[in-house]
Formats: C-alpha cells, structure tokens, sequence
C-alpha cells in the first residue's frame, strides 16, 4: 500500500557502497511515498560530506563498507547532532553490531531481507521518525520561546504538582520578588511558605488546599524580604484538571503589589482626613443656614414681602450647592465592588428620579457591564439632569452602545454645547446656567474616571449634546 501524506517533504540520505543495492531502495522508496527525496553516497566519508553540506532529515546506512563501518558513521554523526534519525539498515544481524549500534544511540536497527518487499517498512519507518524529530524539535523550540516570554515577565510564573509536592517550574522572577534563588525551590517545593507572614500562613495554605481540589484562587498576603523589608504579593492559581475531573497540576503567577498596597493605605488615610473634613464643613455650614432658615419662617409670618422670597430662593441654591460640594469631597476617586448590570436598565432606573414632564428617554441598545451600580446610576443621573436643566424645550434623550461596542453613549436633541465650551463643561464649577452649581459633570467624570473608563462630549447628529463614555468592557 502506497503512503500518503501530504505534507512536507522529506529528504533522506542512503549510504551503500554498492550501487545495485543504491538503485533499488532510492527507486523503491520514493515509489512508495512521495515526500520522500533519496540522495545517496557510497562511502561513509561521502555521506559526511552531504551531511556537511546538504539539509538532510533522516540517514538510512548500511553497516559493512569499505573504509568506515555504519556503526562509526553513526558516531560521527552523532558528534554533530544528536537528534537526527540514523536507521541502520543492513543484512547484518550481529548481535555485536546491534548492541554498538544502540550504544551509538541508533534510531533503528532494520535487519536488510528481500528488499523490494521491505520498501513499505522502510518508508514508513522514515516518514515517523522524521515526524516525530519534527514535533520535538518544534516543541523544543516553543518552550525555548516560552522560557524566553517567561524571563522578560515581572511577576513570578510557577507550576507544581497537584500536591505542592513537586516544583514543575518557576521563572527567574522569584528570585527578585521573594529575594531567594529558584534553585532553593526546586530543591525543597515546601520552601515556598517560608517567607510568609506568620499572620497570613494560614489563609495561604487554605487556598493552596482549594485550589488543590480544582478552585481557582486569588489571595494578597505579606512575605518577609531577605531585605528586611515586608512585601506584599498577590497571588493567582488555577488548577490543571483532566478529562477525568483529577487535578494534575496547579499553576499560576504571583506579583509584587507592595506600591498598590502603599497607595491604597495612604488613599484610605486621605479619605478619612476628608471625611472629617466634610463632617465638620456640613456641620458648620448647615447650622447657621438653619438658623437663616428658622428666622425666615418667623419673617414670613410676620410679613409678606417679596424680599423674603428672594432670601428663601437663595438659601436653596446655598443648599443645592453645599449637597454638590460634600458629595464631590466624599466621592474622591474610588468605586465600590463591581457587578453585572444592564446599561438600559440601569439609565432607566437613573431616569426615573430625574424624570420631568419635559423629558423622554428612548434606549436604543442596551448591553451588560461591570460597574458600580450605585455610583454609574448617580452619573446617569447627573447626566439626564444635564440634559432638562440646559433645555428650555421638551427634549428625547437616548442611551445606546457604540457601533464598535468599545462603550455607551447617553445624547439628546436639544440645543446642544457649542464646541468652543466642550472642553470646559468637566471642570468643576463651571456652568452657564444662572442658577446652577457647576459640579454635576464633574462628579460624572470622576465616576467615569474611578471605572477606568474615559468620557468625552460631542455634539450629536441631531444637533444636541451626545455625551460617549469609551473603555466600557462589556459581558457576554
């Protein structure tokens, strides 16, 4: 039966010093598949020479020849690459030859009968070993890649045994963030809890248990620096389970998150500052606002003037103003835990405690993201709001997501923000409104701006004002 295979071609060198024997199998072999490219010599000095010279994937030799044997080309051979496959192919069956030919590492030892009816063994026999030499030399070059990848990574790449008993690997990286040599590890797996906080041990071993029972974990703990300074690191680990369900292998990263944990310190001490802060503004804002208040209900009863409304419309807008105030200093830039929420769903919801009689609201498509709802739906808020307060007229406001769905878009068809203005409509207290406090688009940016994501203004196609929020991940 004749081989098919319709891939790349293979070059074969033979080594006979009788040319009979040379015509036969080259004639014969390329008969049978293809693929297959037969050169030849008569001499184990020739067949060096080719070899030299020539991309060969696969030596086929006889043993006994003039001058040097199969088994000492073999050696020479192998002093040069220890890879390719060499079959001895001979009508010698000695067990001498054959055991020096698997001392020279031989890749088969095919004893030479009725040669035309060998031409399938052969070619067949061929064909695998260079296929076979083909995917390991592939996959020694995609690990020699990935090992690569692995040494230009920051963050320490590892994988062990289910167990935890067996290291499989570790990049160089652990050297620079656990501050030990990676040869220390292999040597002693059980090592890698040494520099763990004492306080942490447990929670980490717990996770190495979960995590040994197919759960993938993600755990922050504190390891002890041969610097002396303490670390933090996050970890992430993801069971290797096979079609079985047993877990084979856990493997993972860890990285160094100590300038994270740093900042996130001094931005939670900051933040308790403000909150002070903002308590002790309200409190002594809001009392003497109250007494104002107090007397001008007194005044009212007492008399009726127009002046008095004036006051009473002023200490409102003192109020809308200190409430915009208090609630741009408490915000600052974080967000709250994300969920998976509808974005239609969600401006419908913001809608609803900004509806007016002069508003309607249309979603055009809607899409899930992660988001702090809370938060977004606050933003939504100021957003629709915007969209009334800058409108003498009635307006449609319509929400929807990009066409290239890199994020959502909120616009109406009102009279729109003059390109001139664009720019300035973020910053805080600006506004053109007579009567307004100027902080509503600037809490929307900093919400937009604590998800990640990135705001712009734009005028829409109807004229109005299309506010596009970009960088919006969304959920399948």
């Amino acid at each position: 039966m004749r081989i098919q295979i319709e891939n790349e071609p293979i070059t074969v060198l033979y080594v006979n010093d009788d040319p009979d024997l040379l015509e036969l199998l080259v004639t014969g072999l390329e008969r049978e598949a293809e693929r297959l490219t037969v050169r030849t010599a008569t001499s184990a000095q020739d067949a060096l020479e080719i070899f030299d010279d020539e991309p060969i994937d696969c030596i086929l030799s006889d043993h006994h020849m003039l001058g040097q044997t199969g088994v000492e080309l073999l050696r020479s051979v192998r002093a040069e690459d220890d890879g390719i496959p060499f079959i001895m192919f001979t009508e010698t069956g000695s067990e001498v030859v054959a055991s020096e030919a698997i001392a020279a590492d031989v890749t088969d030892y095919i004893i030479r009968q009725t040669l035309e009816n060998q031409h399938p063994l052969v070619a067949r026999r061929i064909v695998t070993y260079v296929e076979r030499h083909r995917m390991e030399k592939r996959a020694a070059a995609a690990d020699e890649r990935l090992h690569e990848l692995a040494s230009m990574s920051n963050d320490v790449l590892w994988m062990f045994s289910a167990d935890w008993d067996e290291l499989l690997f570790v990049n160089d990286a652990y050297e620079s963030v656990f501050g030990r040599p990676a040869e220390t590890l292999y040597a002693a797996p059980e090592s890698f809890l040494d520099p763990v906080h004492p306080d942490d041990l447990d929670r980490v071993k717990l996770a190495m248990k979960r995590a040994s029972e197919g759960k993938s974990q993600q755990i922050e703990f504190r390891i002890e620096h041969p610097s002396s300074l303490q670390r933090w690191v996050e970890s992430h680990c993801k069971p290797i389970v096979a079609g079985d369900g047993r877990v084979q292998r856990v493997t993972g990263f860890t990285r160094d998150v100590t300038e994270r944990k740093n900042r996130e310190r001094e931005i939670a001490k900051r933040n308790e500052k403000l909150d002070q802060f903002t308590s002790t503004v309200a409190h002594d804002l809001r009392n003497p606002l109250n007494v104002v208040n107090g007397h001008l209900d007194i005044a009212r009863r007492e008399c009726d003037s127009d002046h008095l409304k004036t006051c009473s419309h002023g200490i409102e807008r003192m109020n809308d103003m200190l409430e915009d105030l208090l609630s741009l200093a408490r915000m600052g830039e974080s967000i709250g835990e994300l969920t998976t929420v509808d974005f239609g769903e969600l401006v419908r919801a913001s809608g609803t405690n900004t509806a007016t009689g002069r508003q309607t609201l249309e979603i055009a498509e809607s899409a899930r993201i992660r988001c702090d709802p809370n938060r977004l739906k606050e933003a939504f808020e100021n957003l629709l709001r915007n969209a009334s307060e800058h409108n003498s007229q009635p307006v449609t406001v319509t929400a929807g997501t990009l066409p290239d769905r890199s994020g959502v878009y909120i616009e109406d068809d009102g009279k729109g923000i003059p390109e001139s203005q664009q720019e300035q409509v973020f910053e805080s207290g600006y506004t053109t409104l007579k009567e307004g406090t100027g902080f509503g688009l600037s809490i929307v940016e900093q919400i937009v701006g604590a998800h990640g994501w990135h705001i712009d203004v734009r005028t829409a196609a109807s004229g109005g004002t299309r506010f596009e929020i970009t960088g919006v991940a969304f959920v399948d």
